[in-house]
């Protein structure tokens, strides 16, 4: 008898997690993702993304810029913003800063967004420097000149913006903060690459199957949705493996 009700028992939690993971999966699907980037926004690879997701990306611009100029985006299977979030009440909107703006250019861009969308969750995606310069941005505390890709800069817009919207919620990607532990870990002989460069397929861009899973994921991770490698399929498992370790690190 006591062993029939332990393989009810079991039975009945494995039902429970199968039925809540359904439901949590069902959620995620209907929710609603709008991304505003350049080039480090595509290789986060949007549209491996769950859910309805749209998104307008124009290649080597600045947030300022896009808001500007929305007209001609280089990736043309863009819905362009002020369409789309007029038009719609999005659930989650991530935005990606870019070199060419300075904090004060940032916040009052993202601002008019977040007027326009009142119930949205913001991300700013941090994006990442050129490999020839991310050590020297990353460990750079200036954030009054022009943006540049670190967590002082990051942290200055978060809490600007947090301050001039108290009851919104700000998030952020931390994809500048994996750049650097995959480099820490090189350093120390712990990554199965030579150096950072090893997963930048050009001076600023990611690698296809090294650089964008991480990406692709430290941008799941920023929406709330699960990891994945759809699309990811013929990454090596054993640099899978380690780029996952490093994505645990996010909170």
């Amino acid at each position: 008898m006591l062993k029939s009700l332990s393989v009810f028992a079991v039975c009945l939690i494995t039902l429970c997690f199968v039925l809540t993971s359904s439901v949590l999966q069902a959620e995620d699907k209907a929710k609603s993702y709008y991304l505003i980037g350049n080039s480090l926004t595509w290789d986060t690879a949007p549209s491996l993304l769950e859910g309805d997701v749209q998104w307008h990306v124009d290649c080597g611009k600045s947030l300022p810029y896009i808001m500007a100029h929305p007209e001609m985006p280089c990736v043309k299977t863009s819905t362009l913003w002020p369409q789309a979030l007029k038009e719609k009440q999005y659930d989650l909107i991530s935005v990606q800063t870019h070199y060419g703006a300075t904090l004060d250019e940032d916040l009052a861009t993202i601002s008019k967004w977040v007027d326009m969308q009142p119930n949205a969750i913001f991300i700013i995606h941090t994006g990442w420097a050129r490999s020839k310069t991310r050590a020297e941005e990353y460990a750079s505390k200036e954030v009054t000149g022009k943006m540049q890709h670190s967590p002082a800069y990051m942290k200055a817009l978060l809490a600007a913006l947090q301050k001039k919207y108290p009851e919104r919620k700000f998030k952020q990607t931390h994809a500048i903060d994996l750049l650097d532990q995959v480099n820490t870990d090189i350093k120390n002989n712990k990554a199965p690459f030579d150096e950072i460069t090893d997963i930048y397929r050009d001076a600023i861009h990611m690698k296809t199957d090294t650089g964008r899973y991480l990406m692709h994921n430290a941008m799941r991770h920023a929406l709330g949705q699960p990891r994945s490698d759809k699309g990811y399929e013929k990454v090596d498992p054993q640099v899978k493996q380690y780029l996952n370790q490093v994505l645990d690190t996010l909170k």
